[in-house]
């Protein structure tokens, strides 16, 4: 079977960090997000997986997911990105009339999709959605079900009548491309694919659905980043390879080869990379490192570090953060203090006074 991974979004909500990388190769836990999702897929029995990509990104992908897989991946390029229902369109010549899985590529779901698959693939079903119970409806596409069918979809309602979200993971056979190419674009400008999935519903196409018991996340902000690192360093694996110098380590922690803790605390779970160095400092809980990092004299917890970054006697602790790839955060001593920023377009910084 084959299966799309829709990756050709710029994902705004996370700039500066995706100025670099695109937000579905952002570490969670020391791993890329997007592959936790081919893990996900090729565990479930799909031997065929096409990424979608804007054509900036096609290098960055492939080094990525060399280093992870063998696997060969077609990779479709998306110019002008204008909706999911859009991509998909730029993915029928690879489809060729088969049924299919598409999934969002900043989705995070852990959990066993093969009786979902088969389920659609034994079925003459056009489309089946996976929907998952959430307690702000108002943010997703939502379906509405009455006598166990499908009778309605709507994106992003003011007020939600239904706190079914319809996730990031959907099965299509080839009808999708003819109700992608029916739909006008919403107010924002782009193709969805509600509408596209709503196209089908109404007229006439059988769209079922499944209720999600798993666990679900569409990783598209910052403090979804952070949650889902925070989630995914719960099941990570103690391994101690690098070096521990008076210090006092807690809880599950992996350091990689190369890797120093001097006189420091660090109490897990934690993972940190290759090559770095930390002195005189805490790392709290739920923190992912990078590789090459250099940390002195810092508290940190709950926080993505990621590689070659440099982080210096701050004085507060650093806390629920993301740190962009070669990212310099240090205290300066002086007679008058001041904040020093150098900060580049879409930058934020959190400031709280002393």
């Amino acid at each position: 079977m084959k299966s799309i991974i829709l990756c050709g979004g710029k994902g705004t909500r996370l700039q500066p960090i995706t100025y670099t990388i695109p937000k579905q190769l952002i570490p969670i836990a020391n791993k890329p997000l997007i592959v936790y999702i081919i893990e996900l897929l090729l565990d479930s029995g799909i031997d065929e997986i096409a990424i979608v990509i804007n054509n900036n990104n096609k290098v960055k992908f492939q080094r990525v997911l060399n280093q992870y897989f063998t696997n060969d991946f077609e990779y479709i390029i998306q110019d002008n990105p204008k909706g999911i229902a859009h991509s998909l369109l730029f993915c029928e010549e690879f489809i060729n009339e088969e049924k299919f899985i598409a999934v969002l590529g900043d989705n995070s779901f852990n959990s066993n999709l093969k009786s979902f698959i088969e389920d659609f693939m034994n079925k003459e079903q056009n489309c089946k959605i996976l929907l998952k119970e959430v307690d702000s409806p108002e943010k997703y596409g939502i379906a509405y079900i009455g006598n166990n069918k499908i009778i309605n979809l709507e994106e992003k309602p003011k007020i939600a009548f239904s706190n079914l979200a319809i996730t990031g993971l959907y099965a299509f056979d080839n009808s999708i491309f003819r109700a992608s190419r029916e739909i006008q674009p919403s107010n924002g400008g782009e193709y969805e694919i509600t509408d596209a999935i709503k196209w089908l519903l109404f007229n006439g196409y059988d769209i079922g659905y499944e209720i999600l018991k798993g666990n679900w996340r569409d990783v598209g902000s910052p403090m979804n980043v952070i949650e889902e690192n925070i989630y995914r360093l719960n099941f990570i694996d103690e391994s101690i390879v690098g070096e521990i110098v008076n210090s006092h380590i807690s809880g599950k922690v992996t350091l990689r080869k190369g890797s120093v803790i001097y006189n420091s605390i660090v109490r897990g779970p934690v993972i940190i990379g290759e090559n770095t160095i930390i002195k005189n400092s805490y790392i709290g809980p739920y923190t992912s490192i990078g590789n090459e990092v250099k940390i002195n004299k810092t508290n940190i917890e709950s926080s993505i570090i990621l590689d070659r970054c440099t982080i210096l006697a701050v004085q507060n602790t650093i806390d629920y953060s993301i740190l962009g790839e070669c990212s310099t955060v240090s205290n300066e001593n002086g007679l008058k203090k001041r904040n020093r920023l150098i900060l580049g377009k879409g930058s934020r910084v959190y400031l709280q006074n002393s």
